[in-house]
């Protein structure tokens, strides 16, 4: 019965294929896309680095702005949800940040969220784009109609109980004979129920359920438990039964440990970030499908990295990294960060780069920029 499910799996992709259909959300780095397909069904990725060098931002760009915007700007017949359990951001802050990124790639418009509140005293929100956010906000609006925000629930069990609801109000199961189980048995416990399920059948097969945590190190522990044991726990026990019970994608934000930035980290040149270094509780890298690292040179004063002139770059240049791939290789790439609107741009090769294409960098950066005393 296992094998014929599998089969069943890949004939259905392979037919999805054929019609045209896609399995997929590709990521728009096209040289790192080489090495992971992108976002699909099933997997479960962790999006590291330390402290302030953009992993909520490189997760939000990755998990939340380019699926949605894929379905919007491609015939295709995914549809998106996204859970997102923000841990350290209100939901009102992450609206925000939403409405900067679409000001920035609909009107060319370049502002901070701080700025848009005029919280500081040398800048007030400029009329013209007041008005660019009242022209967007259709589409913000639409956007938030695939994102349910959550920035009440801290626990474990609490992320995994409210993706099951949804999971549950969204599918049904089934035995081996295809049978309907008793949702309402299996919730509450009834093993004679559970020991039945043979698969978990959502009501629309194209939809996409993509389940955001930023960043399990502020998970709140359970039962007089320690952090690690929370993080280990979340993990392990309810991010992977998230995934393989229902087929979700799982994206937890996790933060590498202070000591990636140490002196000896330093002068082995061992400044990546790294499985071993992710912070709080290493033994996450086991469960994942896809460790996925951001690193700025500039925090540790490098000129150069890996062919970059990070000189001309500073903080504007970002390297990411494949760190662990269970499927395939690791990956490396170079990419534009603009921290301002949560924008990433991959770069040419490093030998490809000239003086002409860094200051065509420069030009970008500073490109519809608003409220910057120069």
């Amino acid at each position: 019965m296992l094998l014929n499910l599998v089969l069943d799996t890949l004939k259905s992709n392979k037919k999805l294929r054929e019609e045209g259909k896609d399995i997929t959300i590709p990521f728009p780095f096209p040289r790192f896309s080489q090495y992971i397909p992108g976002i699909q069904k099933r997997r479960y990725y962790i999006v590291t680095a330390n402290s302030k060098v953009g992993k909520t931002k490189l997760a939000d760009f990755l998990f939340v702005y380019t699926p949605l915007l894929y379905t919007k700007t491609n015939k295709t017949n995914i549809k998106i949800k996204i859970l997102y359990f923000s841990l350290e951001m209100s939901k009102e802050d992450k609206v925000r940040e939403l409405i900067s990124h679409l000001l920035y790639i609909r009107k060319n418009i370049k502002i901070s969220t701080d700025l848009m509140d005029s919280v500081y005293k040398h800048y007030i929100l400029e009329n013209d784009v007041l008005e660019a956010i009242e022209e967007i906000k259709p589409e913000v609006e639409d956007f938030l109609q695939h994102i349910v925000f959550y920035d009440n629930i801290r626990n474990p069990f609490g992320i995994y109980k409210a993706v099951r609801e949804y999971a549950h109000t969204h599918g049904h199961y089934e035995d081996t004979d295809g049978n309907i189980l008793n949702t309402e048995y299996i919730e509450k416990g009834t093993n004679d129920e559970a020991k039945k399920i043979f698969r978990y059948v959502p009501d629309d097969p194209d939809e996409f359920v993509i389940v955001i945590t930023d960043h399990v190190s502020l998970l709140t522990p359970e039962k007089g438990g320690t952090l690690h044991d929370a993080i280990g726990n979340f993990s392990s026990q309810y991010c992977l039964h998230i995934r393989d019970r229902w087929d979700y994608i799982v994206v937890n934000v996790q933060q590498q440990a202070a000591a990636q930035e140490g002196v000896d980290n330093y002068q082995n040149n061992m400044l990546r970030p790294s499985a071993n270094g992710l912070g709080d509780n290493k033994l996450t890298g086991r469960d994942c499908d896809f460790l996925i690292g951001l690193f700025a040179p500039i925090r540790f004063r490098k000129e150069t990295w890996e062919g970059y002139n990070i000189k001309i770059m500073k903080d504007s240049f970002r390297e990411i990294s494949l760190i662990l791939n269970r499927r395939g290789s690791p990956a490396i790439s170079g990419l534009y960060f603009d921290g301002v609107t949560n924008y990433f741009l991959e770069l040419p090769p490093a030998e490809e780069m000239d003086n002409d294409k860094y200051d065509k960098l420069l030009k970008f950066k500073d490109n519809g920029l608003r409220g910057i005393k120069k």
